[in-house]
């Protein structure tokens, strides 16, 4: 999927659908985001730059961490997440936190030097990502750092390997992706993601892989549950192209599989795989 395609995705129905589950999303995934911040040690930067923002929770977290005087520019091309964001922030009352509807990997940031590169789970959809990293490189100051969080492999990952599996029992099984391309497994491998980082001109790249607890707490049931842990899952895109009852199948199959995992009272509890990514600015 090209750049053009994602944000397409991100501002069509695919970004809605994202904007409606943010909540249960930057509930699920901010422990990854605080688990970067305490890893890369982020607390003395005074200018960070939040690369695929969403919903602007971690966005918060970042500003609330870094404190007074600290200022944080979070970026997303999806205008349905951005809108959450900025309603967010308003409730708040963040000010340091600046929303911009943009492309990092093109956007030109002017003047702006930023100290710190933040991602949790948004530069893996770069089309160039070899560019891409390059343009972020030259928006650092030379003492910037970079500090992302990306998926381990998907067979690594039970939370979205399990109900794909099970998926994959109802639905047709879909052309493979070329490798590597944009999506939320595209970084999985650590020796790519250091020569991405080498060859755009950081330095001091590391890769360490973390094990994340990834719990959806009881919504209402099992069967709430699980259907909402399918819908954040891969195999949520893969149901927008069915029908009523096909999804239906793949949610009883879905179900059949992650009853497991669940606990009543406690919710579901699947384990997720993760790689922390720090370089630094490589500019002399």
């Amino acid at each position: 999927m090209s750049n053009e395609e994602q944000i397409a995705y991100w501002n069509g129905d695919g970004g809605k659908k994202w904007a409606e589950l943010d909540a249960q999303m930057a509930r699920l995934l901010g422990p990854v985001a605080e688990m970067l911040m305490d890893h890369a040690g982020v607390d003395s930067a005074r200018c960070a730059l939040d690369v695929g923002c969403g919903g602007g929770s971690d966005s918060f977290v970042l500003a609330q961490r870094l404190g007074d005087g600290a200022r944080v520019l979070a970026v997303d091309v999806s205008e349905p997440m951005l809108a959450v964001a900025k309603a967010q922030r308003d409730q708040l009352g963040l000010d340091q936190v600046e929303f911009l509807e943009a492309d990092a990997a093109t956007h030109h940031f002017k003047e702006q030097r930023f100290d710190l590169l933040f991602s949790r789970f948004g530069v893996m959809f770069f089309d160039d990502p070899y560019g891409a990293f390059a343009h972020l490189r030259g928006a650092m100051a030379p003492e910037g750092r970079l500090a992302f969080a990306c998926w381990q492999p998907l067979a690594d990952n039970p939370w979205t390997a399990v109900p794909l599996k099970a998926a994959l029992t109802i639905l047709p099984p879909a052309p493979p992706p070329p490798p590597r391309s944009p999506g939320p497994f595209a970084f999985a491998e650590p020796a790519y993601v250091e020569d991405i980082l080498h060859k755009s001109g950081w330095s001091n790249v590391s890769v360490q892989p973390r094990q994340v607890e990834m719990r959806w707490p009881d919504g209402g049931g099992f069967e709430t549950t699980a259907r909402e842990l399918v819908k954040m899952s891969p195999v949520g895109r893969l149901l927008a192209e069915v029908d009523y009852e096909t999804r239906q199948k793949v949610y009883s199959a879905s179900e059949t599989v992650l009853r497991e995992y669940y606990e009543e009272g406690d919710g579901l509890n699947l384990e997720g795989a993760v790689w922390l990514v720090t370089a630094d600015n490589g500019k002399p």
